[in-house]
């Protein structure tokens, strides 16, 4: 092939020619909607990653959170067909153990004879305030979520306070009422089209069965010892064993000393929790954890709480009424974040679970 005419020359000769006559070459730019049409693809490709993909923990949180709220389980069917709805419940499950708590394993010491602390903890819970020996209250921070464990030492102060009032009462309100120093919410209960609250599980009062469901629970309640109860039973016969006072909710955490088992996150999903729970040796723990944003927090699982329980020493826990319904009251003063899908503040509730 002749050099002077070679493809190259020809092509190199041709721009020259497009050059001098002033002829420019344009590079086509996108237009705008094309790069809207982009990110919209590539956050569709993320949600649908998210959602399908191999990781599981958005998928289980979604689902396990929504069945696990009163009113908006209807989220868990958004992105989900039922059946696998029902297969996602199945991969996060919680398992109880034992069904009684053993009261005779629980031996009171005295916590202000206590000088050596086995770890922080153990020093978090034991060491006094001056000036009240009766309880105290700290901030807890555990990263994903948040909240406040108040202490109580001497746990025959505790009782529970029923609501009479038709929609039931705020628990600011039951404190004031009750001369309550700390409060805290107890049990659930049914809501009607117009807000009237009934009564949804038994409920122990001064000896007596004050509400039954007529069927077997999880209750959990308190001897006139002071010592917590977890009785899996009939409301009578929880009164027989001596529950003065007492409330049907669950799951049961941890029973003499032994965690409940999991698969997933427990299946109760991440919500703000209440929970009552008690050392071996007498203090009795009352742990608030803020959720849905509150304060932070993201709320915490069964397995979320059952590993701080342990940490803190807990030998019997329950899981009380949680979501918007959690709330914390000292001396009259809201000390947590409630949140509802509502709004954000408290609630009226039924009953509480108060120290005076």
């Amino acid at each position: 092939m002749n050099k002077k005419h070679s493809p190259y020359k020809i092509k190199k000769l041709f721009n020259e020619i497009q050059v001098n006559a002033g002829v420019e070459k344009k590079v086509k730019k996108l237009n705008w909607f094309t790069y809207v049409l982009f990110v919209i693809d590539l956050c569709a490709v993320i949600c649908f990653f998210v959602a399908y993909g191999p990781y599981s923990g958005f998928r289980d949180w979604l689902v396990t959170t929504a069945l696990s709220t009163g009113q908006h389980q209807y989220f868990a069917y958004v992105l989900y067909s039922e059946d696998y709805v029902r297969y996602i419940v199945s991969q996060n499950t919680t398992t109880q153990g034992e069904k009684f708590s053993n009261i005779n394993d629980i031996e009171f010491v005295d916590p202000g004879k206590v000088t050596h602390y086995a770890n922080v903890y153990e020093e978090q819970i034991l060491k006094r305030e001056d000036g009240n020996d009766l309880y105290k209250i700290f901030a807890i921070d555990e990263g994903s979520y948040n909240g406040y464990i108040t202490v109580v030492y001497d746990p025959k102060r505790l009782d529970m306070v029923i609501s009479t009032a038709t929609y039931g009462n705020e628990v600011s309100e039951l404190a004031r009422m009750n001369d309550a120093i700390v409060a805290i919410n107890g049990g659930g209960y049914y809501v009607d089209d117009e807000y009237r609250k009934y009564p949804c599980s038994i409920m122990i009062k001064d000896h007596a069965v004050y509400y039954d469901t007529g069927s077997t629970g999880e209750i959990v309640g308190m001897n006139d010892d002071g010592v917590l109860m977890l009785m899996n039973t009939t409301a009578q016969q929880a009164a027989d064993a001596g529950m003065n006072w007492g409330l049907e909710f669950g799951p049961f955490i941890i029973v003499n000393g032994k965690s409940a088992q999991f698969t997933g996150n427990g299946g109760y999903g991440y919500q703000p929790r209440t929970v009552i729970g008690q050392r071996k040796d007498g203090v009795v723990l009352l742990l608030t954890i803020d959720g849905r944003g509150g304060n932070g927090s993201n709320g915490a699982s069964m397995v979320q709480l059952a590993e701080l329980l342990l940490k803190y020493g807990v030998y019997n826990a329950c899981n009380l009424d949680g979501g918007g319904s959690t709330v914390l009251i000292e001396n009259n003063r809201l000390i947590n974040h409630p949140v509802s899908y509502q709004g954000t503040g408290e609630r009226n509730v039924l009953d509480a679970i108060i120290l005076k």
